[in-house]
């Protein structure tokens, strides 16, 4: 199931199929998700956690939350924990069977009346 929002969707797939739709976030709080992910990878380093430990946590954050109706708090969740997989080369953001589908809303087609 696709859940819009008013800004439109976005929509996580893995391995062919729609795993995640979030209503879309405005461009300026995606861009903070992934910097969010990229924080989380470095703090995890500097904590002393090798990256084989966060891709696990990762991995099964989004195992946990996929195909679920989720509230807020969870979706910033998963969609921080996606984007941190694709920092890690563990998904390909565009491949064919897998990655992310940012979907606009859709405007209202205006019908003009002949006068």
């Amino acid at each position: 199931m696709i859940h819009e929002g008013s800004q439109g969707s976005i929509s996580f797939y893995l391995n062919g199929k729609l795993i995640q739709s979030l209503p879309s976030f405005q461009s300026n709080d995606l861009n903070s998700i992934k910097s969010s992910a990229n924080r989380i990878i470095i703090q995890g380093l500097r904590g002393g956690c090798n990256l084989k430990f966060i891709k696990k946590k990762f991995w099964v954050a989004v195992q946990n939350l996929k195909e679920k109706n989720l509230s807020d708090d969870d979706s910033i969740l998963f969609a921080v924990s996606y984007f941190g997989l694709i920092k890690m080369n563990i998904i390909d953001e565009d491949a064919p069977h897998e990655g992310i589908l940012v979907m606009p809303r859709k405007k209202p087609y205006k019908k003009k009346h002949k006068v």
